[in-house]
């Protein structure tokens, strides 16, 4: 019994940690056959090795633009501005009959 209760306040505690801030690193080292990243997956934006895979993929440049934030990310797109927006109809008064 007291086997049961220690094994389910490890995993609780396993459980309570990744959502916490060290949830990347833990998510991080975990090995494959855990759930953790697959081999070859690019290193996360501040990372130590970040820097020299943007360098690999874009041919030794570096990006103009910085990668999107998380905000941004999640953002509808916004349609595009209209330089004249046509002029808009008046609406009829409330007090017209319908018939």
């Amino acid at each position: 019994m007291r086997f049961v209760v220690v094994i389910s306040v490890v995993i609780g505690g396993a459980l309570l940690a990744s959502c916490s801030s060290t949830g990347a690193y833990i998510g991080d080292t975990l090995p494959e056959w855990a759930g953790g990243l697959p081999k070859g997956t690019p290193p996360r934006p501040g990372t130590p090795g970040y820097e020299a895979y943007l360098r690999e993929i874009h041919g030794g440049d570096r990006p103009t633009m910085a990668p999107p934030t998380e905000a941004q990310s999640y953002a509808p797109p916004q349609p595009p501005a209209q330089a004249n927006p046509p002029p808009r109809q008046p609406r009829q008064p409330v007090d017209d009959p319908i018939h």
